[in-house]
């Protein structure tokens, strides 16, 4: 494979709707009857709320220092990377395991701090009450992008024990399910852990240098 692109779905990837998301208006304060997953993505937009709104002021680099703490707290990046791998994970080193979550972690900030440049004003809507996931446990949280003119785009996450392991654009298209694709072409390529570990800390300095 040439580069680690992670393909876009035909409108926009997710990172770019759930920034422009993140981007614009702050939420409404959902109701103490709410489900305690459709909170947590609340709390989770509030929380990186003051650097979107001070985004045009700052480095990508000084960016992705402070979305760092939030997107490690509301994601579940073990999860999120053991299953992106596939099954190559179970042949790898405990500290190769290590290597690689850590080198995704730095990837997946890197890429919302790239994303994010500047600040707008639009609005969003978390669905209250969310809907069991059937597969692998877990609940899905539904949210709404509203865009000027009415056009709206449904980004679903997917929370299992308080934290995010999946989202999905459009409501069915999943980030995981492009992540994995990605991964096992480069692990394709015979370099195993080591070679997933340097694509993606190239493509985080790549992120962060531009």
């Amino acid at each position: 494979m040439k580069g680690f692109k992670f393909p876009l779905p035909p409108s926009m990837s997710w990172i770019a709707a759930l920034i422009a998301l993140l981007l614009w208006a702050p939420t409404t304060s959902l109701a103490e009857s709410s489900s305690p997953a459709a909170r947590r993505i609340e709390a989770y937009y509030q929380q990186l709320m003051p650097t979107l709104r001070a985004a045009g002021s700052l480095s990508v680099r000084q960016r992705d220092q402070r979305f760092g703490p939030a997107i490690n707290s509301a994601f579940d990046i073990g999860t999120m990377t053991r299953l992106a791998t596939g099954p190559a994970w179970s042949s790898f080193s405990g500290a190769q395991q290590a290597a690689v979550r850590d080198a995704f972690a730095h990837f997946l900030v890197a890429d919302y701090a790239h994303q994010v440049s500047d600040y707008s004003g639009e609005s969003f809507v978390v669905d209250p009450q969310t809907s069991p996931e059937s597969r692998g446990g877990g609940e899905i949280v539904k949210t709404q992008l509203v865009q000027p003119g009415g056009r709206t785009v449904q980004i679903n996450y997917l929370v299992r024990g308080g934290r995010v392991v999946d989202v999905y654009l459009n409501g069915t298209v999943s980030d995981l399910a492009t992540r994995r694709d990605e991964f096992a072409s480069i692990l394709a390529g015979g370099g195993g852990a080591d070679a997933l570990v340097k694509t993606l800390r190239q493509r985080t300095e790549t992120l962060l240098g531009s």
